[in-house]
């Protein structure tokens, strides 16, 4: 039984830190994609001086422009896979987390009942000891 309880408190300890990875690797998607963002809009800003409206260089803000967005779907669908991926490893880290409580208390009633036994058998042992 106590195998078993130091087992699933390792278990327990890798969910959480799976779930925490997966949070931390959300928050630098996120990051990535508010940057991506600022440089889209910086250049939809600079478009609107008028600045690189015409010729070669409306055509590299073009592409650039496409590159970005293609770049920010395509973050936009991994933060969506790492979200959920999170989330799952939330909820195994609360089920292991709970069969880390559960074993935990079996493991305690198993020694409190091995306690009292004893007891008990140390109290008959004394009063038969005693009336013979």
């Amino acid at each position: 039984m106590k195998k078993r309880l130091t087992a699933l408190t390792r278990i327990e300890r890798l969910q959480s830190r799976m779930h925490d990875l997966g949070k931390w690797r959300l928050a630098a998607i996120e990051g990535k994609q508010a940057e991506l963002s600022g440089s889209l809009k910086t250049i939809f800003e600079t478009l609107e001086t008028g600045e690189l409206a015409y010729g070669a260089q409306a055509k590299l803000s073009a592409r650039r422009i496409r590159a970005l967005q293609v770049e920010i779907d395509s973050l936009a669908r991994e933060q969506e896979a790492a979200r959920r991926k999170a989330e799952a490893d939330g909820m195994r880290a609360k089920i292991a987390g709970k069969a880390v409580e559960t074993a935990a208390s079996r493991y305690r009633d198993l020694r409190e009942r091995k306690e009292l036994a004893e007891l008990v058998e140390h109290a008959i042992a004394r009063r038969n000891t005693s009336s013979t």
